[in-house]
């Protein structure tokens, strides 16, 4: 909820977007299952970092200022764990975002495609699967609380103001489960969701990956590459 209060219908929780980014009109939800490899899981965690993804492509630990510890990262913790799922809590404030927000409880996962199966086992490529359990469109959602203050498309209302006010946002949250819940009444209404237990001490008590910015087209910099396979379908372009 915070990255859609924040980046798409404002502008970094300033002005508001219209068209949305990217065109985002809806929100779609997912029962994901997830099971650590065997490596993974020796550790004590049952998730791993969670690494940034552009264009389908892993750039490590992504931090304010557009820079990333980049593939190198991905490319080390994959060969060593498997392809595991990450995690991060708002409340640790680490990687992203690292600052104080509305939404103190947010958890951001990432899903390296490499390890999505049908029937999950921990292996080293068979870390998740996902199945869909429903979407809701942002005209839905904000239905909810009409009003004049916001405008896009035609359609106006008052479900993203205040953005600074944490009841508020909690509110956001809930409503967004209600519409969910009447929309799909024989669904789970808010589902058991595993904690994130991910320990940066244990996976970086010493960090010394640099940090650059992925999209830069300066040599030896950028780490973003061209991809053509069935997972990227489109080159990286500046």
């Amino acid at each position: 909820m915070w990255y859609m209060q924040n980046e798409v219908v404002t502008q970094y929780s300033g002005p508001m977007a219209c068209p949305r980014k990217f065109k985002i009109t809806e929100i779609h939800r997912f029962r994901v299952r997830v099971k650590a490899t065997v490596a993974l899981a020796l550790e004590g965690h049952h998730f791993g970092a969670r690494f940034a993804y552009d264009r389908g492509q892993c750039v490590g630990r992504c931090f304010p200022n557009n820079v990333c510890t980049c593939t190198e990262e991905c490319d080390q913790k994959f060969a060593k764990y498997g392809y595991v799922v990450g995690c991060n809590n708002f409340y640790d404030r680490y990687p992203f975002p690292d600052m104080q927000t509305t939404y103190p409880n947010g958890v951001w996962y990432s899903l390296p495609i490499e390890g999505k199966c049908d029937e999950v086992t921990g292996a080293h490529n068979c870390t998740w699967s996902a199945e869909d359990a429903g979407k809701i469109t942002l005209k839905e959602l904000e239905s909810v609380s009409p009003g004049m203050n916001q405008c896009c498309d035609g359609v106006c209302t008052n479900f993203w103001t205040d953005t600074t006010n944490y009841g508020r946002a909690a509110w956001r949250v809930q409503a967004a489960l209600g519409v969910f819940h009447r929309k799909y009444p024989k669904m789970p209404s808010d589902p058991n969701t595993q904690r994130c237990d991910f320990n940066r001490g244990k996976w970086y008590s010493m960090d010394n990956w640099e940090r650059r910015n992925p999209w830069s087209q300066k040599k030896g910099v950028g780490c973003m590459k061209e991809r053509f396979d069935k997972h990227v379908m489109l080159p990286y372009k500046s």
